[in-house]
């Protein structure tokens, strides 16, 4: 359902640009990342390993390590190029291999040689777990309208569904901006 998602929101609010369209694991696959590259946005979907082993030379997130185990460090992304770049970890700062020059220093990994390992950001990074607390907390509004507003429990379809909807989330804004408004105003007085 993903992809006809991100058609469906291009064809109807054309005006709406979204850079990255978040998403768990179960819609990582890679049509979803071809779909939202052609529209411009950046997938970061968690990774699901589907019996995959990791590369040995790969950490986690798909980092490439260094010859004592040391992760590379994302550093930047170039859209010039679709690259990622890691920098040489800290540990080999002082290395004995770094002195003899087997030690890399920077790795270069293109993003379209797999949509689903490479992401921009790149995986692990703190961009990238920012980018994710994102969807956590909306997440968790998701949870909160199911569970208070009954959500899960529409018993119609259609338009009252969707007027049901509509209420609801209206109900949970002006909810929670009243709580904020109290809130900000007591620390004003305080």
């Amino acid at each position: 359902m993903a992809i006809p998602l991100l058609k469906a929101l291009s064809e109807l609010h054309p005006y709406v640009k979204p850079s990255y369209a978040l998403a768990d694991a179960g819609y990582d696959y890679t049509p979803i990342y071809k779909q939202a590259q052609t529209m411009g946005i950046r997938a970061l979907i968690d990774y699901n390993p589907r019996n995959e082993q990791l590369p040995e030379d790969n950490d986690k997130y798909f980092r490439p390590k260094c010859q004592n185990g040391h992760s590379y460090r994302y550093d930047s992304y170039d859209p010039q190029y679709d690259t990622l770049k890691y920098t040489q970890p800290k540990e080999c700062k002082e290395c004995p291999l770094n002195e003899g020059g087997t030690c890399q220093k920077v790795f270069k990994v293109k993003v379209s040689t797999d949509p689903r390992k490479y992401i921009v950001p790149a995986r692990g990074s703190s961009s990238s777990f920012e980018l994710y607390k994102q969807r956590t907390a909306v997440e968790r509004v998701n949870a909160y309208l199911k569970e208070y507003f009954q959500l899960n429990n529409i018993r119609h379809r259609g338009k009252l569904a969707k007027v049901d909807f509509e209420i609801s989330i209206l109900a949970y804004t002006l909810g929670k901006l009243a709580v904020d408004r109290l809130n900000k105003s007591k620390r004003i007085a305080a």
